[in-house]
C-alpha cells in the first residue's frame, strides 16, 4: 500500500493566519511534501505557539506527527500513527464551517492505511469510502486524485471477498490510469494478478486469461521497471493455473516450470528479516499448483511428493501470516482428494479445511465457502443425498455468495432434490439458479426463448456443469409427463450449454474434462433429436455439437488457406517463421537422439511448448489485425450454408457414438435427420473386429450384420454421393466395402473429419485447375537398397507419369520437398512412413536421409490442391477424443491442402502402383477425385484372375478426405510436354542456322 503525502498551498486551504504562523505553516508544509517529518514538526510547534487555541493548527500537527510514526514502520508505530490521524479527523470536524474539505480527505487518506497496515480492514473501508466521499464533494469523479482511492478500494474490496465489487474499482482506475499514464502500463499491470484473481472468483475466466495475457507480454518486454521479475513470477503462477483448469497440461506444467526457475532470483529480492516468511508463501503456492496439476493428470505419486514437501514447509509455519493460514487450509483441501483415501478420511480434511476457515475468517477474511461446496459433492457422490442437500442448503443461507456462486448451488440443490425424487422443489431451485445469472432478472419470463446474451458471462465447467443439470431435469420431466413445454426447457438448455462450452473452450487443445462435456451435450441434444426428429431441431442440435467441436484443424487450415492472400507485412510473417522454424528444430532433436542431446527431453519439451504457445499468440495477433482472416474464421458455423454447397444427389452423413450405442446425422440439401443406428450391441467391437480382418490379406471377409443395417439404411436415402464424418472406430473403416456390388453401383464415397471443416474445404476450389504432380519418393532411381526401397515405386511413378504431366524427385529429401511442393497441385508421396502412437507429432514421413516429422507439417503453409499419401499407415495414428485420428494426412489437412489421399493400414505396394495408374488416368479424364478412386479400384479389381488378390484388403484401404472437385481436362498431356521440349529445341537450331549463316 502506497503513502500518499500532498502539498497543498496555502491559497488552496484558505484560512486565515496571522504572518508568522502562515510562514511556519507554509515551511511546514513543504517539510512534509518532502517526507522531512521530523523537520516539520519543528515548524509547526512554532505556529502553535503564536496560536495555540487554533484547532486547524493542531490537526495539522497531528497529521505530521501521524506521517512521522507512519514512516518509522513497524505495527507500534502504525497504531501511534492511526491515534494522531484520528485526533487529527476529529478536529476537522469540530471546525464547522471554516473546516477545508481538502485537508480532511488527506486525513482519511492516512487514516485508511494506517488500519490496512494493522490488518482492520473493515475499519479501512469505512474510512476509505468516506475519504472517496469527501474527495467527490469537491473534485470531478474523473479527477486524478480519485484514481488512488479506486486502486485501493479495489485491493481492499478483494481482501475482503468481494470480488464484483473490487473489480467495478478497477475498472474505474483503469479508465484513469489510461488517462492520465497513456504511456506507462505498469501500475495497470502491477495489480493484474489480483483483479484476475477477482475475475477468476466471479467466473469470469476469459477476462482473467485476457489480462493474464496482457500482463506477461507486458512484463517480458519490460526489464527496467523494479516490478518486472517478480510480476513475472506472479503471472507465470497464475497462467499455469489457468491452463490447469482448462486441461492444456503440458503448457500449465510448462509455465510451473518457468516460475520455479524464477524462485531463487526472487527471494533474494526479500527482505533478509522477511525472507524465510515470504520464501514459504511462494513455495507453498507451487506445491500447490503442482499437486493440483498432478491430480489432474493422475500421477498421484508426484502429488504426494509435493504434499510431503508441503507439509514440511508448514512444520515452520505459527499461523502468524495469513499465506501460512491458507496454506494449511488449501493443504487440507488437496489432501481429502487422494485416490486412496476412505470418505471418512475424505471428509475429515475437508472439515478439517472448513474450521481452519472459519476460526481465521475475522482475521484473514478466510473463505470456508469452497471447502463447504466440495464437501456437499462428496456426500453427493457417495450417495448420501440428504447429507449433501442440508449441506448445499447451509452455504446458501450466507449473504455473501456471488452470483456465479449462487448459480451452482442452486444447480446443486435442484439435483439432490430430484434424486430424492422431489421435482416440484427441484424446479424452484433450477428457476432461482437461473434468476442468479441473468443480466436482468425482470426481463426473461420464457426460459426456452433464453439466448446466452441475456446470461451473464460465467464460462466456466461450473456453469456449464449446472446448465446440463437442467437439460436433463426437464428432458426427464419431459419423458414423465409429456408437457412440451419442458422438451422446449430441455432443448434449449443444451444449446445454452452449448453455447457456453464454445466459449470455454479456445480451440488450443482438446482435453478429457472437455470431451467429457462435449458428450455430455451431445447425449442432450441427440435425445432430444430423436424425441422429436425435426429438421429444425436437427439442424440446431448439428450446429451447436459442429460449433462446439475441435476447432483446431479448421482453424489451422483456414490460417494457412488465408495467409497468403492477406497483405501481411514481412516483419509478421518472418517473427512466424523464426518460432516454426525453433519448434521444427527442437522436434528434430527429440526425434533424432534423446540420449546423445545435450539438453534432456523433458527441458527440450518445455521449450517446444513454450514456443508453440508463443506461436499461438503470434497468430492470433494476425487473426485480429487482418480482417480476412478474422471474418472468416470467427464465423458461426451455418448448415444451411453448408446444404446450399450440397448437390441433389449428395449425402452427408455424421457419426456419433453416444457409450456404445450409435447414432448418425443425415443431411441432403433440403433437410437433415437423425437415425439410430445400434441398439444393445456393442456395434465398436463388431467395427473393430471387421476392420482388422479387412486389413489381413489372407482373412476371411464377413460383414457384421450391425454393419450391413448400417449400409442399408444410408442406401434407403438414395443418394449416390456419400460424404462420411466418421467417429472413434469408424475412422478406421472403409465404408465402401459394406455397399452391395458396390463397382457396379453408381454410389461413391469420400470422406472429411468435421462438417465445419468440410464447408471449408468445398470452398477452396472454385476454378478447376491443370493437373500437375510433383512425385517425391526417398529412394534411388536405380538402387535396390536401402531402408527406403519399395520394389514397386519404380512402376508406379511410370504408371503416373504415363497419365499425366508428372516431375518425379528421386532421392527427395525434405528440404527438396518443402521447396518445391508449392509447384504442383498435386503431391504424391510415395514412401515409408512411421507412426508414433505414443507421440503423433513425430510421426514421420521417410524421405532420403531425413524424416519429415507431422509437427513440421502442421506448421508449413501449402499452396496445393490434393496430398496423395501411398506410404504405408498414413491415415492410421493416435485416436483423440474429438479429435478423430492424428496422423500425417491430417497433418497436410493443417497445412492448408483441401483433398487428401490416404491408406488406412499397411499397403502392398504392387497393388498401390496399379491403383494409383488408374487413378490419375481418371482425374486426368475430368473425373471427379471421389469417382476416379473408386474407378480405379474397380480397374484393380478387374485386372487380376486371382481371387485371393481381389481381397479387400488390396484396394479399399485408400480413402479420399475433403473436397473431390474434379480436375481441368487436359488432352494429350504428352504435347504438352513434348512443346515445353521443341520450343527451345527450334529456338536453338535458328540460333546456329543464323550463326552459320553469317
Amino acid at each position: 500500500m502506497r503513502t500518499f503525502i500532498f502539498f497543498f498551498l496555502l491559497s488552496v486551504i484558505g484560512y486565515s493566519q496571522p504572518r508568522p504562523t502562515q510562514a511556519y505553516t507554509q515551511l511546514a508544509d513543504s517539510l512534509d511534501l518532502a517526507c522531512e517529518y521530523s523537520e516539520s514538526l519543528k515548524y509547526r510547534e512554532l505556529a502553535l505557539k503564536t496560536n495555540g487555541t487554533s484547532k486547524v493548527l493542531k490537526a495539522k500537527w497531528c497529521y505530521t506527527q501521524s506521517c512521522l510514526y507512519e514512516s518509522k514502520g513497524g505495527q507500534d508505530n502504525h497504531r501511534k500513527a492511526l491515534e494522531y490521524s484520528i485526533g487529527a479527523y476529529k478536529l476537522t470536524n469540530e471546525i464547522g464551517s471554516d473546516k477545508n474539505v481538502f485537508f480532511q480527505y488527506l486525513i482519511l487518506n492516512r487514516v485508511y492505511h494506517q488500519y490496512g497496515y494493522l490488518g482492520k480492514w473493515k475499519q479501512a473501508l469505512s474510512y476509505a469510502k468516506k475519504d472517496l466521499e469527501v474527495l467527490l464533494d469537491t473534485l470531478p469523479v474523473e479527477h486524478i486524485r480519485a484514481l488512488r482511492i479506486f486502486d485501493d478500494l479495489d485491493y481492499i474490496y478483494t481482501l475482503q471477498g468481494d470480488p464484483e465489487k473490487a473489480n467495478d474499482y478497477y475498472e474505474k482506475s483503469h479508465i484513469l490510469y489510461r488517462k492520465y499514464h497513456p504511456g506507462d502500463s505498469a501500475e495497470i499491470y502491477v495489480n493484474s494478478d489480483r483483479v484476475a484473481e477477482n475475475y477468476k472468483s466471479l467466473g469470469l475466466r476469459q477476462d482473467e486469461f485476457r489480462l493474464l495475457s496482457a500482463a506477461e507480454n507486458y512484463w517480458n518486454h519490460l526489464s527496467s521497471h523494479k516490478e518486472a521479475f517478480y510480476q513475472r513470477f506472479i503471472t507465470y503462477r497464475k497462467l499455469a493455473d489457468w491452463y490447469n483448469f482448462y486441461g492444456d497440461y503440458k503448457l500449465a506444467e510448462n509455465y510451473l516450470n518457468k516460475q520455479e526457475k524464477l524462485f531463487d532470483s526472487v527471494s533474494v529480492l526479500h527482505k533478509k528479516t522477511e525472507q524465510k516468511a515470504l520464501d514459504r508463501r511462494d513455495l507453498l503456492a507451487i506445491y500447490a499448483d503442482y499437486i493440483q496439476l498432478y491430480y489432474n493428470t493422475e500421477d498421484f505419486n508426484k502429488a504426494e511428493e509435493y504434499i510431503a514437501l508441503s507439509k514440511d514447509l508448514l512444520t515452520h509455519s505459527n499461523r502468524y501470516y495469513i499465506w501460512d493460514v491458507k496454506g494449511e487450509i488449501n493443504l487440507c483441501f488437496l489432501q481429502s482428494k487422494l485416490p486412496d483415501n476412505t470418505l471418512d478420511e475424505s471428509i475429515g480434511f475437508l472439515k478439517q479445511a472448513i474450521e481452519l476457515a472459519l476460526s481465521n475468517k475475522e482475521r484473514f477474511f478466510t473463505n470456508p465457502t469452497p471447502y463447504e461446496i466440495e464437501l456437499a459433492k462428496r456426500y453427493s457422490n457417495s450417495g448420501l443425498y440428504q447429507k449433501a442437500l442440508e449441506t448445499v442448503s447451509e452455504i446458501l443461507e450466507s449473504e455473501t455468495l456471488n452470483d456465479h456462486l449462487r448459480f451452482q448451488l442452486y444447480c446443486q440443490k435442484g439435483t439432490l432434490l430430484s434424486q430424492l425424487t422431489h421435482d416440484g422443489q427441484a424446479l424452484i431451485s433450477y428457476k432461482e439458479a437461473i434468476t442468479s445469472i441473468l443480466k436482468n432478472p425482470k426481463s426473461v419470463s420464457d426460459f426456452s426463448a433464453l439466448t446466452l446474451e441475456q446470461l451473464k458471462a460465467f464460462y466456466t465447467y461450473d456453469t456449464l456443469e449446472g446448465m446440463l443439470q437442467i437439460g436433463h431435469f426437464y428432458l426427464q420431466l419431459y419423458r414423465k409427463e409429456h408437457q412440451v413445454s419442458d422438451f422446449q426447457n430441455a432443448f434449449n438448455s443444451y444449446l445454452l450449454a452449448s453455447g457456453m462450452f464454445s466459449e470455454i473452450y479456445i480451440g488450443d487443445i482438446y482435453n478429457p474434462r472437455l470431451f467429457r462435456f462435449y458428450k455430455e451435450i451431445e447425449q442432450g441434444l441427440i435425445h432430444c433429436s430423436l424425441l422429436k426428429n425435426d429438421s429444425a431441431i436437427v439442424d440446431s442440435s448439428i450446429e451447436a455439437l459442429e460449433n462446439n467441436a475441435s476447432k483446431l484443424t479448421w482453424s489451422k487450415f483456414v490460417y494457412n488457406q488465408t495467409k497468403q492472400q492477406l497483405k501481411v507485412p514481412d516483419s509478421i510473417l518472418n517473427v512466424e517463421l523464426k518460432l516454426k522454424s525453433l519448434i521444427n528444430y527442437y522436434q528434430t532433436k527429440i526425434y533424432e537422439a534423446k540420449e546423445e542431446s545435450n539438453l534432456p527431453p523433458d527441458s527440450l519439451s518445455r521449450r517446444i511448448t513454450d514456443l508453440n504457445g508463443k506461436l499461438r499468440k503470434h497468430q492470433e495477433f494476425v487473426r485480429e489485425n487482418y480482417s480476412n482472416y478474422y471474418t472468416r474464421s470467427s464465423g458461426h458455423f451455418s448448415i444451411e450454408a453448408l446444404k446450399q454447397q450440397l448437390n441433389e444427389d449428395q449425402l452427408v452423413v455424421k457419426f456419433s457414438f453416444i457409450d456404445t450405442d450409435l447414432f448418425a446425422f443425415v443431411i441432403d440439401k433440403k433437410q437433415s435427420a437423425i437415425l439410430q443406428l445400434s441398439d444393445k450391441t456393442d456395434i465398436k467391437m463388431s467395427i473393430a473386429t471387421y476392420v482388422k480382418d479387412l486389413s489381413v490379406f489372407d482373412s476371411e471377409i464377413r460383414i457384421p450384420k450391425e454393419l450391413s443395417s448400417l449400409a442399408k439404411k444410408l442406401l434407403e436415402f438414395n443418394k449416390n454421393q456419400l460424404t462420411i464424418l466418421p467417429a472413434e472406430t469408424l475412422n478406421l473403416l472403409p465404408f465402401e466395402t459394406l455397399i452391395p456390388d458396390y463397382f457396379n453401383s453408381n454410389v461413391v464415397i469420400g470422406y472429411s473429419s468435421s462438417l465445419n471443416l468440410y464447408h471449408e474445404q468445398l470452398k477452396t476450389v472454385e476454378d478447376k485447375e491443370n493437373l500437375t504432380v510433383g512425385i517425391f519418393t526417398g529412394q534411388d532411381e536405380h538402387s535396390f537398397l536401402g531402408g527406403n526401397y519399395l520394389p514397386s515405386v519404380s512402376k508406379e511413378i511410370n504408371v503416373i507419369s504415363k497419365n499425366c504431366p508428372s516431375v518425379t524427385f528421386y532421392q527427395a529429401t525434405k528440404a527438396d520437398f518443402l521447396a518445391q511442393a508449392s509447384s504442383f497441385k498435386v503431391l504424391h508421396l510415395a514412401m515409408h512412413s512411421t507412426i508414433d502412437n505414443e507421440n503423433p507429432e513425430l510421426s514421420s514421413l521417410n524421405f532420403y536421409n531425413q524424416d519429415l516429422l507431422v509437427g513440421e507439417l502442421y506448421n508449413e503453409s501449402m499452396d496445393s490442391d490434393m496430398v496423395v499419401l501411398s506410404a504405408c499407415d498414413t491415415g492410421n495414428g493416435q485416436m483423440f477424443n474429438g479429435e478423430g485420428i492424428q496422423s500425417v494426412s491430417k497433418a497436410f489437412t493443417y497445412a492448408g491442402v483441401p483433398s487428401t489421399v490416404m491408406s488406412l493400414w499397411k499397403v502392398d505396394d504392387k497393388a498401390t502402383a496399379i491403383l494409383m495408374g488408374s487413378f490419375y488416368k481418371y482425374l486426368n479424364a475430368g473425373k471427379p477425385k471421389d469417382v476416379a478412386l473408386k474407378w480405379a479400384k474397380r480397374d484393380y479389381v478387374n485386372s487380376t484372375m486371382d481371387s485371393e488378390l481381389k481381397h479387400p484388403y488390396y484396394w479399399s484401404g485408400f480413402v479420399i478426405s475433403g473436397n473431390v472437385e474434379p480436375f481441368k481436362v487436359q488432352e494429350n498431356h504428352r504435347k504438352w510436354w513434348l512443346s515445353l521440349l521443341i520450343v527451345p529445341l527450334a529456338i536453338l537450331f535458328f540460333y546456329r542456322k543464323s550463326k552459320f549463316g553469317k
